[in-house]
């Protein structure tokens, strides 16, 4: 069963397409279209954000919905003792209970590659999930990642 733990950011995403620019020195930045808080409830205005991970060991793209294939093998780790709605949980934690963005609990893609990437553990590296809609992408990389709001336009440039 593979477990996810909800990551703790202000957004959840809502987007048919993950956008991935990965440098060699430069890490990874992930391109995808999200719900804020403010906006959950109508689901009318969405706004881009831009994951940046600094340090990435390994990455994968999968095209295939991954609650879809994983289906009965997988469960997200229920925070919400109080059997919260979303909304409520979101509005009382600051963070939504299913954002689409996780960390993966004990990973044994992350156990077997441990020794090879950061055989002293200095990196600290995390095995992450993001979802799409039709995808998701899976990394081993480093807990020091940033998120924040970008134009379109910015997306065009990538």
């Amino acid at each position: 069963m593979i477990s996810l733990i909800p990551e703790e950011v202000d957004f959840k995403i809502s987007t048919t397409d993950l956008h991935l620019e990965y440098q060699e020195r430069g890490g990874v930045k992930i391109n995808v279209e999200t719900l804020l808080l403010k906006d959950f409830k109508k689901k009318e205005n969405y706004t881009f954000i831009q994951i940046k991970f600094k340090l990435i060991a390994e990455l994968k793209c999968i095209s295939l919905n991954f609650q879809e294939s994983n289906y009965n093998n997988f469960e997200i780790f229920n925070i919400n003792e109080g059997n919260l709605t979303e909304y409520d949980f979101w509005l009382t934690n600051g963070y939504h209970p299913s954002a689409g963005f996780y960390q993966i609990d004990d990973s044994n893609w992350l156990k077997e590659s441990k020794d090879k990437y950061d055989p002293r553990n200095r990196l600290n590296l995390k095995h992450f999930l993001i979802e799409g809609y039709d995808s998701y992408i899976e990394l081993l990389a480093s807990s020091d990642y940033t998120f924040a709001p970008y134009s379109t336009k910015d997306n065009m440039k990538m």
